[in-house]
């Protein structure tokens, strides 16, 4: 047997009896699996793709391998072959964790972006997500539209994830801009995961009616993704000072906040999927490996701040997770986001520049996980 026949072998057995790597939390259904985090991590090579940016937000892969980036300050960048081009800069509130946040690229078209923003209006933070098309060959965008606005924004818990979903209808994740009680109202977008279709109009079979809100009863999510065999959606999100989760969002669920955070076993709420537990990890940007190496195949990796290292969640074909661990600890920093690449890779942002971080050389910096 070679070396990579064993650690595909070796990995997978880890998963469920495992050895090392192994971080305290809860979750659904009891046990304690473990994943050995050595194995894992030599099933990618890192390598730095590009380096200088002032904090990452969100990332849009295309076909080709070329991206879009939105970095924090207003700045939406293409990166193509290790270089950047800055496509527009943007007037934004940069301030706190408020600024140009999420990015989602249409499914298909691919010069029509989409950005979530924040803005000052009338003494008041504002976000408002926008449809852009952009002219990479130029180097500039047009035909801006606002589709959604009005998201209370604030410096702290201002959300700010896009997604297209399976269904071809764009979510928006939004925090409670620092006002608890505005994620239980759902006549405030805040605190919430909002649906809406590519034009900013209400699908007709969203849970409640002539509303975007999809979900309700959050703290500050931060990464959104579909687990490819069951179909289900995946929400990382923030908790007070620990008790981050990792939720599964249903139609019209109700998780909680502020009256719970974590599992708090209650039956008018919905517990999350993992509750990290009382030590902060922050995690943020979370995207499903949809292809490469199999050991990894539709487990969900999870972009940490706080926690300065990439989580990786073992999901079975129902949708029940078996367990997670830290990757690449401490090795890079704080991350914000993470998305596949189409070589099976993944591709990971770091966030040290955010003023919560320690700047290292070059930073920020995007890494390709290049699958071995």
């Amino acid at each position: 047997m070679d070396r990579r026949s064993f650690l595909k072998l070796l990995a997978g057995l880890t998963l469920l009896g495992g050895l090392a790597g192994l971080l305290v939390y809860r979750f659904r259904g009891g046990g304690s699996p473990r994943v050995d985090v050595r194995v894992l991590e030599e099933l990618f090579e890192p390598v730095t793709l590009v380096e200088g940016l002032e904090v990452p937000w969100s990332i849009g892969v295309l076909e080709d391998g070329s991206m879009y980036v939105t970095e924090r300050p207003g700045r939406l960048v293409y990166v193509s072959r290790g270089s950047k081009n800055v496509i527009a800069s943007i007037t934004v509130a940069n301030v706190g964790e408020a600024g140009l946040l999420g990015l989602a690229v249409h499914p298909e078209r691919s010069y029509e972006v989409y950005l979530y923003s924040t803005h000052e209006v009338g003494g008041y933070f504002v976000n408002r997500v926008s449809r852009v098309k952009v002219n990479t060959s130029k180097g500039y965008i047009s035909d801006a539209k606002i589709v959604v606005d009005g998201i209370p924004g604030a410096v702290i818990h201002d959300g700010g994830r896009l997604r297209f979903g399976p269904d071809g209808m764009l979510y928006i994740t939004t925090g409670d801009a620092a006002r608890p009680e505005l994620s239980q109202d759902l006549g405030s977008l805040a605190g919430k995961i909002l649906r809406i279709e590519d034009d900013g109009s209400i699908p007709h079979d969203n849970p409640f009616p002539d509303n975007p809100i999809y979900s309700y009863g959050h703290r500050n999510p931060q990464g959104i993704d579909w687990h490819p065999p069951s179909g289900m959606l995946f929400s990382t999100e923030h908790g007070p000072v620990g008790r981050d989760e990792l939720n599964i969002i249903k139609p019209g669920g109700n998780y909680g906040w502020p009256y719970v955070a974590g599992i708090g076993g209650s039956d008018k709420y919905l517990d999350p999927a993992i509750d990290f537990g009382p030590t902060s990890i922050a995690p943020s940007g979370s995207s499903f490996a949809t292809t490469g190496p199999k050991e990894v195949l539709n487990h969900l990796f999870i972009a940490c701040l706080r926690g300065e290292g990439l989580v990786n969640v073992g999901v079975d074909p129902d949708g029940n997770v078996l367990g997670y661990s830290m990757l690449y600890k401490n090795v890079y920093g704080r991350l914000r986001d993470v998305v596949p690449h189409p070589d099976g890779g993944l591709l990971v942002s770091t966030s040290n520049r955010d003023g919560r971080g320690t700047p290292r050389k070059g930073d920020d910096k995007i890494i390709h996980l290049k699958p071995l």
